[in-house]
């Protein structure tokens, strides 16, 4: 791109970004974080920013910079074995390994979790976790049957 970006185009390119990259991690894990911090706020404050603020916005100026399509073609530029890697292991980490098991633990710990006896917990969260993701699995295969 060789022209300068407007100020409209700023707006709606940050916004963008922060719509993409804040989620409700951003807005409970800092007080819980700060919680546990106790007298060591400030290095959490820090290590929290660098992490959660500062890597994803390195990543999207290499990205800027390097001027790639997409995270595949960013890795070639070291290699490609390397690329496949990185990319596979990276969609497995925020798809089946962390964040499609944390919906139905969050789902069950908030909703039903506080209405069963401890002792039928772990039961209870692998029934749950089955019956949640037939659901999804349901309504995946047919996503005009959500809105009827």
């Amino acid at each position: 791109m060789d022209r300068k970006l407007t100020a409209r185009e700023y707006v709606f390119l940050s916004s963008m970004l922060f719509g993409l990259f804040f989620g409700a991690g951003n807005l409970i894990f800092p007080v819980h974080m700060g919680q546990q911090a106790g007298a060591a706020v400030w290095p959490a404050v820090a290590g929290f920013c660098l992490t959660g603020v500062g890597l994803p916005l390195l990543g999207i100026a290499a990205m800027g910079i390097s001027r790639s399509d997409g995270m595949f073609e960013l890795g070639c530029l070291v290699g490609k074995k390397y690329s496949y890697f990185f990319t596979c292991l990276l969609y497995l980490t925020i798809g089946p390994l962390f964040a499609i098991p944390r919906t139905a633990t969050v789902s069950f710990s908030v909703g039903l979790l506080p209405l069963l006896p401890q002792e039928h917990a772990k039961l209870a969260l692998c029934v749950f976790s089955a019956l949640f993701f037939l659901v999804v699995l349901y309504f995946s295969l047919r996503p005009s049957g959500i809105l009827t």
